[in-house]
């Protein structure tokens, strides 16, 4: 798990001497045996039960909580699959090869249109970092 506490950089997230705390739990399922319908209480069971091992007594202080599913990232978000890098983060999709060897260098077989997302090197989460790097690539004026 990823966990962040936003609220300490934001205090208007959670109500007075509270605090908001994210937890983002990688590598769910998209297709939940049985179903996310089914299964999210489950999910966010165990999610909670982890947490308080670490942090034991933080239970009894909440008061509202909400799980996103893959399924429910897709559906708000228009990430495919759920997954928030905008593609698997595996090895024949890392680096150069993010997201295939042929757009390698952020050109796509179509001229003038470079990829620059979470989905294109160095890929993952939202740092921005690949847009950068395909606007130095096209401002190199370097077209191979």
């Amino acid at each position: 798990m990823e966990i962040t506490l936003p609220s300490l950089a934001n205090p208007a997230l959670a109500a007075s001497g509270g605090a908001t705390l994210s937890a983002l739990v990688e590598f769910a399922p998209y297709d939940l045996k049985g179903g996310w319908e089914s299964g999210k209480a489950a999910f966010e069971k165990i999610i909670l039960e982890t947490l308080e091992r670490y942090a034991p007594g933080l239970s009894k202080s909440i008061i509202a909580s909400s799980l996103m599913t893959p399924a429910d990232m897709e559906t708000h978000y228009h990430l495919p699959g759920g997954h928030w890098h905008h593609g698997e983060l595996q090895a024949d999709q890392l680096l150069v090869n993010r997201p295939v060897n042929a757009a390698a260098g952020y050109m796509t077989p179509l001229s003038g249109l470079y990829l620059a997302s979470a989905g294109s090197h160095p890929g993952g989460g939202i740092s921005g970092l690949p847009g950068l790097l395909a606007a130095c690539h096209i401002l190199s004026g370097d077209r191979s």
